[in-house]
């Protein structure tokens, strides 16, 4: 297609974003007002006039308007699983559903001002359209431009496009969902296709960590990875293709639009009202918070797209994306190698290492995909279904299509055009959709499998390739801390270990990006309670600056919340006496040292720290959280019924009309169009991009990992994991629906304690907290890890968080007896077992109320505490979780144990 960019532009403009404010007005009074010369309808002539001759000066050809016009007409009846009835709303009560959270918006004409609206929205076109810049490139790069920059700006600039609804006959869908469709859909014609695509392994890359700088580089790099292999797509054919992840506000994506597509193009309206939003953008990526949410690994590992399949197109750009990520891996491992090389001061040996890095990453990662094209048009609805029944089968899915269809069929039977246009597009969505995604599911089933040779050493961290032929101690006295003793790495893991120095170049960050310990972690409500003692910090500081030169210790920071803290720079370890240790600092930095220096050094910083009381947590926590149902939500098996879509009169209208079966089809569940589709990856997108970070990060003193839509990874404080990951999960079911639901792993873990073990403990925390044995989702599971001792786990509904975090408060002000928990587990201990429940619960309940009072001098208190609150609680655990009485002892000890550990 060669005026792709054209096509998309002018289908992305051909309805204004007020569409319903124009068609409302009388057609001969719109044309007037707006000083139309023209005849025919206002919206239609409004567009070509004022928005696109002045933008694209000639007319496309007969036969491209032609396709524009199809791509128009098939973007209504894709999201419409019903023909549009003879019921007209109008200005009096235009209403758009937001079907997931089931909220309608009431779009009253006197809440906007429309007339500033079309005003601001000409003045938006003459500015672009008079663009001296733009005017010296030919109009099909031209056009681009333009596409990409209202593509990524029209939400920004017209906030209210997001609810008005593109069809007042029936108000199921935003026009700005419209005009995305009708873009995406011109550059698919004249047959589109799914292309689904996804790299792996995702789980074991990242659990694969011994650092949390690995932990971070492992997650970027998949997301990097995965934006690398779609951008062929996004070049040629548009963001707007990719349905899922949403790519609007994605960071890498920005940096893409400024640095290589947009450059100065549009420094002009930096001068006009639109400055204030502009003036952010025209800083990526120097900006403080885009250049925060650079460093955010917020892309899954798959994407989809529609994209056109005529004459193996499709085909083609999945073997482009293929090639894509595998030249991203080759030149990770040429990057990596030239890396060891400036390192080690060597190339003698260079071409090997390079091509062995290569050849474990090209063995390592997996890609698959799939096309599936869209039915053809000569096809009809009923070979579609049976093609789906033969490899699904007979699902609710299958049922209601088919029934809509007999419906479409004999109500527009007669009229052969209508009937043809509307069935082709109204059912290929969602059969399509999940017949990609049961193609994806056969083709991954292939594994491919090649022999590795492997002669020599395993490596030290993944234990899966050999590792590389290196100087290895010389590589860890000229690189501190790159890799401790002992540590020999294959190239994959030596890649993600170099990972974080080659993204401060290639995504021209300010500074080398670091992430905080473990240490670091565990020893954040220390800070945050000593935050005021000028005194110590003073001393502190002027101490361990002389340490840190001297035994070369490297540059760290803490987490965002912290920035303004004076012990920012300042690992948390060093706030540990335990961490002066001569054998440590021979391991991890300096390998030569006068022994007496260290001694009066270490010694003077340790008794500063005992004379001021400094004792942090050993502890911190891992939380995993993960959307529940999320495929059955893309599939649409949690949509709402196709009567909570409509307007109330068109549901009414179609009630008192229908005839056979029809009024059964409305209370089926709503079939998944390019909107709901849409909608729903935009809210993921919103909850990832700008929920996520903000809780974690910004509230609760937490260092985000990654935020892959749906899924969460976060390093917090003790005293914060319970109170963020509740937080998290009332966000998700605001932004996406009521019905949607997170569960969430949670480890609590000593700071020394191999992270990559704590990584698996989170992921089997998070599996049971899913599991339908176990906690059954909408659920978190808590482990709680000690150095000594057995570890406790307990878990439950989301509404337990508040009743631990009230045990946690009363522990920590000593109302409760530090040593009732333990006493109440061993009698737990000694007594249960699942034989003899029903017999003991009595005597368990008495025996904790009796522990739980005993020792405590406000009897009375904790008597009514008890009765009201605490045996209340212990019933309904023990009635509703799993190994229930063990589950509740589990978490007395684990609210007393954060409490212990908890600074703030």
């Amino acid at each position: 297609m060669e005026k792709v960019w054209l096509l998309k532009l002018k289908a992305f403009l051909h309805d204004p974003p007020h569409k319903h404010w124009i068609i409302s007005m009388d057609n001969e009074e719109c044309i007037k007002k707006f000083q139309l010369q023209e005849k025919g309808r206002c919206h239609e002539i409004l567009i070509k006039s004022k928005v696109i001759e002045p933008l694209l000066g000639e007319d496309l050809t007969e036969e491209e308007e032609k396709l524009i016009e199809k791509a128009d007409t098939q973007a209504y009846p894709v999201n419409r699983i019903l023909p549009p009835v003879a019921v007209k709303i109008r200005g009096e009560d235009v209403i758009f559903f937001d079907i997931f959270n089931k909220k309608i918006y009431y779009d009253i004409l006197a809440e906007t001002d429309y007339e500033t609206e079309n005003k601001r929205f000409l003045e938006l076109i003459e500015k672009l359209a008079t663009n001296y810049k733009l005017s010296q490139i030919n109009k099909e790069e031209k056009a681009k431009i333009l596409f990409l920059f209202l593509w990524r700006f029209y939400q920004k600039i017209f906030h209210w496009i997001k609810i008005h609804p593109a069809d007042t006959r029936a108000p199921n869908h935003s026009i700005y969902d419209h005009l995305v469709q009708t873009s995406t859909l011109v550059s698919a014609l004249p047959k589109p296709a799914f292309l689904l695509f996804t790299i792996g392994p995702v789980q074991s890359f990242i659990a694969t960590a011994r650092k949390t700088s690995d932990l971070w580089a492992g997650s970027y790099m998949l997301s990097y990875f995965i934006w690398e292999s779609m951008k062929f797509v996004v070049e040629h054919y548009g963001p707007d293709v990719i349905v899922y992840p949403n790519l609007l506000g994605q960071p890498l994506v920005d940096l893409w639009l400024s640095s290589k597509v947009f450059g100065n193009s549009f420094t002009d309206l930096a001068q006009t009202e639109f400055d204030e939003w502009f003036k952010e953008w025209n800083r990526v990526p120097r900006s403080e918070s885009l250049e925060g949410k650079l460093t955010i690994a917020n892309m899954p590992n798959k994407f989809l797209a529609i994209v056109p399949v005529n004459e193996g197109e499709a085909l083609k750009l999945g073997e482009e994306c293929e090639k894509n990520f595998k030249e991203q891996l080759k030149r990770l491992a040429k990057k990596t190698a030239q890396r060891l090389e400036g390192i080690l001061n060597r190339d003698r040996d260079l071409e090997k290492i390079q091509l062995q890095i290569e050849n474990q990453l090209l063995k390592y990662f997996q890609v698959y995909w799939a096309v599936m094209p869209w039915f053809e048009e000569e096809e009809s609805p009923e070979e579609a279904l049976a093609g789906y029944r033969e490899i699904i089968g007979e699902t609710e899915l299958y049922h209601t299509i088919s029934e809509f269809t007999k419906h479409v069929n004999k109500i527009l039977g007669k009229n052969q055009e209508k009937s043809k246009k509307y069935r082709d597009f109204s059912i290929a969505y969602s059969l399509l959709l999940e017949l990609t995604e049961k193609l994806l599911g056969t083709r991954k089933s292939i594994r491919e499998f090649e022999q590795l040779e492997q002669k020599g050493r395993k490596c030290s961290l993944c234990g899966e390739f050999e590792v590389l032929p290196l100087d290895w101690e010389k590589l860890r006295s000229k690189e501190k801390g790159l890799v401790k003793e002992k540590e020999q790495l294959c190239g994959v893991c030596l890649a993600k270990r170099l990972f974080p120095k080659r993204m401060k170049e290639e995504l021209n960050l300010s500074e080398e990006l670091k992430f905080p310990s473990t240490s670091e972690m565990a020893a954040i409500g220390e800070k945050r309670r000593i935050a005021e003692n000028k005194e110590f910090i003073a001393e502190f500081k002027e101490l361990f600056k002389e340490f840190k030169q001297k035994f070369m210790l490297p540059n760290t920071v803490s987490v965002p919340k912290l920035k303004d803290n004076q012990l920012f720079e300042i690992d948390g370890q060093w706030l540990m006496k335990e961490s002066y240790r001569e054998e440590y600092i021979k391991s991890e930095y300096a390998e030569n040292f006068e022994i007496e220096d260290f001694q009066n050094m270490a010694q003077k910083i340790r008794k500063l720290l005992e004379t001021y009381k400094i004792n942090p947590s050993r502890y911190y926590a891992i939380l995993q959280m993960d959307g529940d149902h999320m495929g059955k939500w893309l599939k649409g098996e949690n949509s709402p019924s196709i009567m909570e879509t409509l307007h109330p009169k068109v549901g009414e209208h179609i009630k008192q009309h229908a005839k056979d079966n029809l009024s059964l089809i409305l209370y089926k569940k709503h079939p998944t169009t390019p909107s709901l589709h849409q909608t729903l990856s935009r809210k993921i997108s919103t909850f990832a991009l700008q929920e996520v970070r903000k809780i974690v990060e910004e509230k609760h003193y937490g260092k985000l990992v990654y935020t892959g839509g749906d899924d969460v990874l976060a390093l917090l404080p003790v005293e914060e994991v319970l109170g963020c990951a509740y937080e998290l999960q009332n966000a998700f079911k605001e932004v996406l629906s009521s019905e949607a639901s997170m569960s969430a792993g949670i480890v609590i873990v000593h700071h020394k304690y191999p992270l990559y073990l704590a990584l698996k403990e989170v992921q089997l925390a998070q599996k049971k907290a899913k599991d339908e044995r176990q906690y059954n989702r909408n659920a978190f599971c808590l482990k709680f890890i000690k150095g000594s001792g057995a570890p406790k786990e307990c878990g439950g509904k989301w509404e337990l968080i508040d009743f631990l975090k009230e045990l946690i408060e009363h522990f920590k002000k000593e109302e409760f007896s530090s040593t009732f928990p333990y006493q109440f587990f061993e009698v737990v201990d000694r007594l249960y077992d699942d034989k003899n429940k029903e017999q003991v619960l009595g005597i368990l309940r008495n025996e904790l109320k009796r522990i739980f009072i005993r020792q405590s001098r406000n009897r009375d208190d904790l008597e009514k505490y008890a009765d009201e609150i605490l045996l209340p609680k212990f019933d309904e655990i023990v009635s509703k979780t799993p190994n229930g009485v063990m589950n509740f002892a589990n978490m007395l000890i684990i609210a007393r144990s954060i409490a212990m550990e908890a600074r703030i």
